[in-house]
């Protein structure tokens, strides 16, 4: 009995070493995912390293392999501890290699992992995704995980960028219907030190005039953007040049092109308000936006048209025209033969009132 009693009392204590084991482990905020030219993965993390003072500093690993699974392994074995993706904030893919390479089978592999946060931001990145992480830093102080899920929530609460997370994106690309757009980000290069530097003007002795920064938010936040801004591209001043801006358009499955952040903000702003809907007579297929009398949108019916024609161009279907259109048809075979996908760019875009 005695015996017992001592077991139970060391119980405990044998399960200390796996709190300890919980504790050493390393909890990434941003992945990146590349494609080298020799046709290599590059993927990337960006970690807080373990600091005694009050501001946080981040640790940036990478490593190179074949293929995606050989490179989560050869990163995973060039840490001193565990890789947990329970922390990760943001993915971002380059925009060579989302352009050239299904998203959906390399979204999924990540999606997968033990560990990954199901809900971590999928951004594309226009040039290279490790720069990316390279260059980015928190805004007034914050951690960089509450500086990323504070802009990331107000972009997409403005309809600045789309609702693109890893399981959604890995949802929407199953279907077959419709496409998604996913959010861009890049880095401004008008705003790197090296940049400014050679930008610096000698000093005339008197006090130099600055330019007017440029704000996207309150109290301006519910009216259209400026035309053209897209990540990498927005004239202001700050100390941060990664920026978080437009969408990329998806088609079959890869990258096809961009929407600028005002092309975005409308497309977004439609899905919510208007009422979208398909007609088919015979051969001829009409795609039908359908808006309140009062919208305010009825005042941007070039604007409409002019994204539908963009959209139209990438073979992009954001707006879910064709999970509309499927719904006349009994049979997926009948559906497959109506073959939408070729329908879709040369489809008449009707805008009125309902």
């Amino acid at each position: 009995m005695k015996r017992l009693l001592l077991l139970f009392c060391c119980l405990p204590l044998l399960t200390s070493c796996s709190f300890v084991t919980m504790e050493r482990q390393i909890y990434p905020i941003c992945m990146s995912i590349d494609r080298m030219d020799d046709g290599a993965y590059l993927i990337g993390v960006q970690a807080p390293r373990a600091t005694q003072g009050q501001g946080a500093s981040y640790e940036l690993i990478a490593a190179q392999g074949r293929s995606l699974e050989e490179t989560l392994r050869t990163l995973s074995a060039s840490t001193p501890y565990p890789l947990n993706f329970s922390q990760i904030r943001l993915c971002a893919i380059g925009y060579p290699l989302a352009a050239s390479t299904e998203l959906r089978p390399l979204l999924r592999t990540l999606l997968e992992l033990p560990t990954m946060r199901p809900n971590a931001y999928v951004s594309i990145a226009m040039g290279k995704a490790l720069t990316v992480l390279e260059k980015q830093q928190p805004d007034f102080g914050t951690r960089l995980s509450t500086h990323l899920s504070l802009l990331l929530t107000r972009a997409q609460r403005e309809h600045l960028l789309p609702d693109s997370t890893l399981a959604s994106c890995v949802r929407e690309l199953s279907d077959g219907r419709s496409d998604p757009l996913i959010g861009v980000c890049a880095v401004n290069a008008r705003l790197l030190p090296e940049e400014k530097e050679g930008q610096r003007q000698p000093s005339t002795g008197g006090q130099q005039e600055s330019s007017p920064a440029f704000a996207l938010g309150e109290p301006w936040s519910d009216a259209p953007l400026p035309s053209d801004v897209l990540a990498g591209m927005i004239p202001h001043e700050s100390q941060n040049p990664v920026e978080y801006q437009g969408a990329a358009a998806v088609s079959d499955g890869r990258v096809s092109g961009v929407l600028t952040a005002d092309q975005t903000q409308l497309v977004l702003r439609l899905l919510s308000e208007a009422d979208l809907r398909t007609a088919r007579e015979g051969e001829q297929l009409q795609l039908q936006i359908l808006l309140n009398q009062k919208s305010p949108l009825l005042q941007e019916a070039d604007d409409i048209r002019d994204v539908m024609a963009h959209l139209q161009a990438l073979d992009c279907d954001p707006l879910l025209f064709g999970c509309r259109c499927s719904m006349g048809f009994s049979t997926r075979q009948a559906w497959d033969a109506y073959r939408f996908d070729r329908r879709y760019p040369q489809a008449e875009v009707h805008i009125g009132v309902r």
